[in-house]
């Protein structure tokens, strides 16, 4: 799969017909376009079944290669041994009050929580989190296929929280 780099505008992004040639289009041939979280893919309006395998295929390619891009960032896993649990685990580590006790507080309904040991003997301080993003955001079966090829959860909960750039540059 080929990439390219196109800057967008605040009106419009400009598909080179070089590239639409190159995935096979035709020029003035209708395309559906796909709107998906932080992504937008461009398909044939009508394709054969033969046509639609491949599509399937170069996005199943492209979405290895972005995965690859999070295991290299994450790095493998160190801390666990094969029998225990994952200590980022998010089922684990979820904090949770009730919505009343949220709203007393005025900690908005989707705000991470964070807690700390409390100031008395078997007291624990919740409040909320100084991030937008943990493990609690990521899909179970994008968890489990990381964990199985032996991502360090715990760092990408770090580059989760972080925010941290880990495609392109």
């Amino acid at each position: 799969m080929q990439k390219f780099i196109k800057e967008t505008t605040k009106k419009k992004l400009v598909i080179p017909n070089a590239v639409l040639e190159l995935s096979g289009l035709e020029k003035g041939e209708p395309v559906e376009i796909r709107v998906a979280d932080d992504a937008v893919i461009i398909l044939r309006k009508k394709m054969t079944a033969m046509e639609l395998l491949r599509a399937i295929d170069s996005i199943q390619d492209a979405a290895l290669a972005l995965t690859l891009h999070i295991v290299n960032a994450c790095g493998p896993c160190e801390d666990c041994s094969g029998d225990e649990e994952c200590p980022a685990d998010p089922s684990r580590t979820m904090t949770v009050i009730p919505d009343e006790v949220r709203k007393e507080v005025h900690i908005p309904e989707d705000a991470k929580l964070c807690a700390w040991p409390g100031d008395k003997p078997g007291t624990v301080t919740v409040g909320q989190a100084d991030y937008r993003y943990d493990l609690t955001d990521v899909p179970a079966w994008e968890l489990e296929i990381l964990a199985s090829h032996g991502v360090c959860l715990g760092s990408l909960e770090e580059i989760l929280m972080a925010e941290d750039v880990v495609y392109g540059a």
